[in-house]
């Protein structure tokens, strides 16, 4: 007749023995099982694709673009991939693309705004804060400014358009009183930029550089009745008749 208590250190050392083995069985099978679900299953698959910050475009014009991987594991999708189409579209200016749990590819996009246009090769393009002519238009924009770029240059052109671009933008933020008086802007390089006024009257502002303090010193100069007003050397602006 055995003795319970023999009986019950063996099953006690029998447990010890295979605990140990049971658990790794077991962790192997749970991350076998969470891999099969995140990189191989349809339970975190892509069903559906969100966009959000578009303007212009349509959603359906970004999905297009994007071209997501419907019924793809989410984990096995190339965000970086989608990121680049859709930043391949003419008016985007940045994008983000996430994974959303359990299904959804989601496509934050930021649409380039124009702050003035161009007659670039026979066409009306929108030009962007960066100097970048991103859209065609129809017919000119009362709203925004006409610029005038006299560079066959590819590269030239575009630090061209750039500089009159930064130009721009700090008219239009430091001061919309002068913005209104402004009819053009016009360059033949990035360092001769022309801004025509109001009256037949013109402004010589040179490079893009030191904006606010050209702008603080034509403000005082507008106040002399003139036809051309020098401030590309702003510590030195001449006035002409």
């Amino acid at each position: 007749m055995s003795d319970p208590r023999f009986d019950a250190r063996r099953r006690e050392g029998l447990l010890q023995r295979w605990r140990r083995p049971l658990i790794l069985i077991g962790g192997a099978v749970l991350v076998g099982t969470l891999v099969w679900a995140i990189w191989f299953s349809s339970l975190l698959a892509a069903t559906k694709v969100v966009v959000d910050g578009e303007t212009t475009l349509s959603e359906a014009q970004i999905r297009k673009a994007a071209d997501v991987p419907i019924g793809q594991p989410l984990a096995r999708i190339d965000t970086v991939g989608i990121e680049s189409r859709v930043a391949s579209m003419e008016r985007i200016q940045a994008v983000d693309v996430t994974r959303s749990l359990p299904n959804t590819i989601r496509i934050e996009v930021a649409e380039r705004v124009p702050i003035a246009y161009a007659r670039l090769g026979g066409q009306l393009r929108a030009i962007d804060r960066y100097g970048i002519a991103f859209r065609t238009l129809s017919k000119p924009p009362k709203r925004l400014l006409e610029v005038s770029v006299n560079v066959d240059d590819p590269r030239k052109r575009q630090q061209t358009l750039s500089a009159i671009a930064s130009v721009v933008e700090s008219i239009n933020e430091k001061d919309p009183k002068l913005r209104r008086q402004v009819q053009s802007i016009s360059a033949s390089t990035k360092d001769s930029i022309i801004l025509d006024l109001s009256k037949g009257r013109t402004v010589t502002w040179g490079s893009a550089g030191n904006a606010e303090r050209k702008l603080t010193v034509l403000n005082s100069l507008l106040r002399i009745s003139a036809k051309q007003y020098d401030i590309s050397a702003p510590d030195q602006p001449t006035t002409r008749n």
